[in-house]
């Protein structure tokens, strides 16, 4: 709903669609629910835990009322984006698939120096919260398999390769940011906090990993933590694992 939303205002990003192995310079969140909590409200979308006793069926979802949504990514890109929003006067109608959706905008915020300014204060340990479905990288190996391991290396190897400015996952990148993801620990606890759920994209069902991991820094020197809160950084403007633009990998970093 609002990568179309996004899409039907930008024609250009169509470009940006159905490249393999190239990361997006678009992170576009799925909508989320503005009554609650604006870090960890309730997402605008159906999903099932996964769970071998009861799989519950997801119910068709009817969307109508006030929303959130996060874009984030390349700074021109994403400027391109919030400049065609903002010129939304009133309400606009556009065709969404088969049906006709109403739209209006109400407010938009940079986040940016927030984010910053919330990630420079941690230094010892942080906790990452999947706040929309991540589909994790698996850089080790060559597959479309999920993976479900909370790894610094496997949940932020996007985040690292943007802010380094390289929109592929390769072996050299992946040897490169040892030195700064590698600071990052995850906790046992993690898989508890962790779970697999289940949604519909493109038609059929798939499990993706939800909930939060919390990661203790082995932090040595100011210049390597510099590196680490600024990957936590763009992991929340700019998401992380794969499909980003469709709305996975919505993610939140807190102390």
């Amino acid at each position: 709903m609002v990568k179309s939303f996004v899409f039907a205002l930008n024609p250009h990003l169509e470009l940006m669609k159905g490249f393999e192995g190239i990361l997006s310079p678009l992170h576009i969140s799925p909508l989320f629910k503005v009554k609650l909590d604006h870090d960890f409200g309730e997402p605008a979308y159906t999903f099932a835990v996964v769970s071998k006793k009861e799989e519950r069926e997801i119910e068709p979802l009817n969307l109508n009322g006030e929303f959130v949504f996060h874009v984030g990514g390349d700074e021109s890109t994403v400027n391109n984006v919030v400049d065609k929003i903002g010129k939304i006067n009133g309400s606009i109608f556009l065709r969404i698939h088969d049906a006709l959706v109403k739209y209006k905008v109400e407010k938009i915020v940079d986040v940016t120096e927030e984010v910053f300014g919330k990630v420079y204060q941690i230094t010892d340990k942080v906790k990452v919260y999947l706040k929309s479905p991540a589909q994790i990288f698996n850089p080790y190996a060559s597959t479309k398999l999920p993976k479900f391991t909370p790894s610094a290396i496997e949940v932020l190897i996007a985040p690292y390769a943007i802010l380094n400015r390289n929109y592929t996952i390769t072996e050299s990148l992946v040897v490169s940011s040892f030195p700064t993801i590698g600071k990052l620990v995850e906790t046992w606890y993690s898989i508890k906090t962790l779970r697999p759920i289940a949604i519909f994209f493109k038609g059929k069902k798939q499990v993706n990993l939800a909930g939060s991991i919390t990661y203790l820094i082995q932090n040595e020197n100011a210049k390597e933590l510099e590196m680490v809160q600024k990957t936590l950084a763009v992991a929340e403007l700019a998401g992380i694992g794969r499909s980003r633009q469709n709305g996975f990998g919505t993610t939140v970093v807190v102390k």
